[in-house]
Formats: C-alpha cells, structure tokens, sequence
C-alpha cells in the first residue's frame, strides 16, 4: 500500500508532464528544459518532505501485514484438523482413481510352484534378488494366513476355479502390503500345460487411506459427541445453580413471610360470628396448603441435604418427603448402605434421575408405592426405582422418538446417565408396573 502511494503520486506528475508536452510542443527546446528542471525540483522537495510520514506510514502497514499473517496462521492452525476431516473422503477418492491398473505379478505350476515373478511384482515386495519363496503356498504359510485358507485356495486352483480375494502380506523390508489378487488357471491348447496366473495390484494405498479416514471420521464423531456432552453438562450446571437460586429465594423469602403471616392469623382472635370463624379458619387452612405447596417446590429444585450430606441422605429425604405431601408411598432400601460421597455433578445428576423416575411413577403410573434401593459393590453402585403402577409400552415410545410429556422425562434420564458414564435400563409392561436400572462406576 505504501508503494502504491508513491506510484500513484509519479502517476499523477507524469500526467502533468505528458499534458505540458502536448500543449507545448511549439514551445522551443529552453523552455522545456526549464518545464523540466522545475517539475524535477517539485519531485524532490516532496520527497524529502514526505519520507518521515513515508517511512512510518510503512512502519505501521508493515506492523499490520504481520498481524493480519499472524491471524491467519492462528486461523489455519485452528481449522487445520476440520480441513483434514472435510477432505478425508476426497483423499480416498482420490487414492482410489491413482490406483494401478491389474497386472500379472506371477505364474505358477498347478502345485503352487512359482515360475515367474513379474518386475513390478518384485519392486512391489522388494525382492532383489534371489531370497522370495519358490512356492506359493510356502510364502502364505510364512505369511501366517490362516491354514483353512491355504486349504480351499489349493482345492480351488486344482480344480480348476478361479479366485479372487486380497491378501495381506509383507515385504522383505519388513513393510505391509494389502494384494488384490485374482488366480485364473490357463491351459495351452496345443500342449495341454497347465499354468496358474497370478493377476493384481497393490492397494496398500487405498487400504490405508480407508483405515486413516474411518479413524479421522471417527475421531471427529467422537469429537462432537463430546463437545456437546460437555455443553450439555454446562446446560444442567448452569439449571443447577438456578435451581438452587430460585430455591434459596422461595425459602428465604416467600417461605418467611407466608410463615410470619400463619403466625398473624392465628394471633387473630375471632369474633361470635360463625361466619367470620369460618373464614378465618378457612384462611389458615389455605394458608397452610400454601406453605406446603412452597415447601414441596423449594425441596424439588434444590434439596439442601444432597449439596450437605450426600445422595444416599438425599434418597432418604425425597422418600419421606414425597411420602408427607402426596398419596403415594416412597421407601429408600439401602441394601448394602452405601455412605459414600461422590463427585458433585455425579451425585446431581443421579439424585435427578431418581427424582424423575418417583415423579413419573406418581404423575403418570398412579403408583401407591414406590420403592428406590441402592446396592453396590467395590466398582459399581447399582440404584433401583420400581413402583406398581400401571406400566406403559416402552418399545412403542422409544419408535415415537420420546415425544411424549413422560417420553420426556425417560429422554432425560438417559441422558443423564450417559454424562456420568452410567448405564441405564428400564423394564416395563401394561399392568405390571415400572422398574428403572441404573449402574454407575465407581472409579
């Protein structure tokens, strides 16, 4: 750019010099010299005047070249592995429409004996020299291909038949080689010999660039599931700690004043009226339904034993708490009483799980009771929901794509499990009520 600026200001005299040479060309020979002589003078008080700004001006654009180069490295960098994975079935592609064409690499005897190696079979192996097998079957056996392999190989040729398969070898530099061979018998006519010939090619090249691009695309598979596991886990830590805002909010706040309110009702002293007794003892009645209704709520969002004690203090919780604000009988089974802590996210997202499942049990089974047991031994924790409510039919919901309001909360479920590395299982029938199976590592 700088450049171009002083190129665009000789641009501009030579334009002037051209112009005064077209109106002047009757102007004598002095005169001209003298046009010259002042036009050259102009050029240099320019340029003297103008190098300072001149030389920090590209001092600054040379600053700015080098940033916009280092941006890009930065930005190629970053994308050099979604370009490798963007081009990977291009590479293939590619590989495939280089690939030699079919040629003979050997003939043989009927027995196996070789009597000829092509040159290009030779370069493919390596072989100079003396030092390949003088028998076909010998060098698959030295190659360890399977014996019941060499077996109908052999059967096939003496019959007659041909065959077509690829071969993994290795050369004599110790390198492996993928063969795409076709063993065709080819009688003379005229004598009546029989010879085997051996046609192919090496496609070493496109195997292995198959291998690279079903790695790569595998990689880059598992490298989205991860990333949006990973978001996924922020989504929920993120609900969490709304959760657990709104809770902090609804108990230090609404849940005070509705409590102080209960308290200033039944300071009230009612009056002789039936009537106004009836009111007020129909207020307080609501008033405590109210307050229920908040204390259900307030647990359900953030339950202040899972973040203190644990999940197993949790599960005792959710039991008796559910049990007291609904019709439906919760029971804990600690089998095997696991007391441990575990790590935060993990004893959140198995507490949510737990809590899903009771609530479907109650919402749409219509389960009298639920029963949750924990059971675990040195590698797993095994945690069971199971209610007698009147079931669904799973393998029909799961072909709905879990669209459903319950369909839902299993989707959930599952998913939570998978972000803490559990396995989840859930058995089901119309009648006979639901069980929910998950298996958490340990380690």
């Amino acid at each position: 750019m700088a450049a171009s600026v002083g190129v665009a200001f000789f641009a501009v005299i030579g334009q002037f010099l051209l112009l005064d040479y077209l109106e002047a060309k009757a102007i004598q020979q002095p005169q001209l010299l003298l046009i010259g002589a002042v036009v050259l003078l102009i050029i240099m008080v320019f340029s003297v005047a103008m190098r300072p700004a001149y030389l920090e001006f590209k001092s600054i654009y040379a600053a700015l070249i080098e940033s916009e180069e280092s941006a890009k490295r930065m930005t190629q960098e970053l994308n050099k592995l979604y370009n490798e994975l963007g081009k990977s079935y291009q590479d293939l592609e590619a590989v495939n429409l280089v690939s030699a064409d079919p040629t003979i690499l050997m003939k043989l005897n009927p027995d196996g004996e070789i009597v000829y190696l092509s040159d290009h079979f030779k370069q493919i192996m390596s072989v100079n020299g003396e030092g390949f097998a003088s028998n076909l079957f010998d060098w698959f056996k030295e190659e360890n291909l399977n014996d019941d392999f060499i077996t109908s190989l052999r059967n096939i040729l003496s019959r007659g038949e041909a065959w077509n398969g690829e071969i993994n070898v290795t050369d004599l530099d110790g390198d492996l080689i993928w063969l795409d061979l076709s063993m065709q018998p080819v009688t003379n006519g005229n004598s009546g010999e029989t010879k085997i010939l051996a046609i192919g090619r090496d496609v070493t090249e496109v195997k292995e660039a198959k291998q690279r691009s079903r790695e790569i695309n595998r990689e880059a598979i598992e490298k989205r599931v991860k990333e949006q596991q990973y978001r996924s886990v922020l989504i929920l830590e993120g609900q969490e700690e709304e959760r657990k805002r709104i809770s902090q909010e609804i108990h230090d706040g609404i849940g005070q004043m509705l409590t102080g309110l209960k308290l200033n009702l039944e300071g009230i002293t009612p009056s002789d009226s039936p009537h106004m007794k009836k009111r007020i003892r129909d207020t307080k009645d609501l008033m405590k339904s109210v307050i229920k209704e908040v204390r259900r709520v307030s647990f359900n969002l953030t339950p202040s034993s899972l973040v203190d004690f644990g999940i197993t203090p949790a599960m005792k919780k959710i039991s008796q708490e559910v049990t007291a604000l609904s019709k439906t009988v919760v029971e804990f089974d600690n089998k095997t009483n696991f007391i441990n802590r575990l790590d935060k996210n993990v004893e959140t997202n198995l507490y949510r799980i737990v809590q899903e499942a009771v609530n479907n049990g109650i919402k749409y089974a219509q389960a009298d009771k639920i029963v949750i047991s924990f059971e675990h031994n040195p590698s797993h924790l095994i945690v069971v929901v199971e209610d007698n409510g009147k079931g669904f039919e799973f393998e029909r919901l799961e072909k709905t794509g879990h669209f459903g309001a319950s369909g839902h909360g299993i989707f959930n479920m599952k998913e939570r499990a998978a972000f803490i590395n559990g396995s989840f299982d859930i058995q089901t029938k119309l009648g006979v009520g639901t069980k929910i199976i998950i298996k958490l590592p340990l380690s």
